[in-house]
């Protein structure tokens, strides 16, 4: 009996160094601009997997862009006005997008309009996490509901809580995300993306400016 308590001993202590040896000190986020998506951007590695499980579906990433939207403009292939003005006017339902990349990202950042870098304690992370966890929705079986990807494209879309408008926009959620680590920017009114860049510039790092 002894013998079988040190061997577990062991093993739970092996266990325990190796999920600390996996927990980074800080956690990079990236708040991005392309066209008209505004998202949060971070590297997908075992932690980061670790804490939101549907990454697994990206383990082939290097990082990941997280936005949300509404339903039909964002899953529409290029640019649909009439879904465009539908999104603004009317309050419709949302999805979660989440783009994977293999590029690093001295590359991404040549795409994008803006980019802005954060640097997050473990715990403030986990605040980030949970906030875009709590928007997608899961089934009965604990899967996330993905309403569209085609197959060999590294874009999924989920099925989104929360209702898009023009007073909450992929910007106003973007913010709010950003927000949730414990930073504390008054997000309404909100809407768009110059509003985003030059409200949380001074939080961050900017690593491409919004011209």
């Amino acid at each position: 009996m002894q013998f079988h308590r040190l061997i577990f001993c062991k093993w739970l202590v092996i266990f325990i160094m190796n999920v600390y040896a996996q927990q980074p000190d800080t956690i990079n986020v990236y708040l991005v601009k392309e066209n008209w998506h505004t998202g949060i951007m971070f590297q997908v590695n075992e932690f980061t997997r670790s804490e939101l499980p549907l990454l697994n579906l990206f383990s082939q990433y290097e990082y990941v862009d997280i936005g949300w939207g509404d339903a039909d403009f964002y899953q529409a292939p290029g640019m649909d006005k009439y879904l465009a003005a539908k999104a603004i006017l009317i309050p419709t339902p949302t999805v979660i997008r989440i783009d994977g990349y293999k590029f690093p990202m001295e590359r991404i950042i040549e795409w994008r309009e803006f980019v802005i870098k954060f640097e997050f304690s473990v715990e403030e992370f986990r605040r980030l996490i949970k906030y875009i966890d709590d928007h997608i929705v899961y089934d009965e079986a604990g899967e996330p509901v993905i309403t569209k990807h085609e197959p060999g494209s590294p874009i999924y879309f989920f099925k989104s809580l929360g209702e898009y408008h023009m007073f909450r926009t992929c910007n106003t959620w973007a913010a709010q995300a950003i927000n949730s680590t414990g930073i504390d920017v008054n997000t309404f009114g909100l809407v768009t993306a110059s509003q985003v860049y030059y409200k949380y510039a001074k939080y961050g790092k900017i690593l491409k400016r919004f011209e």
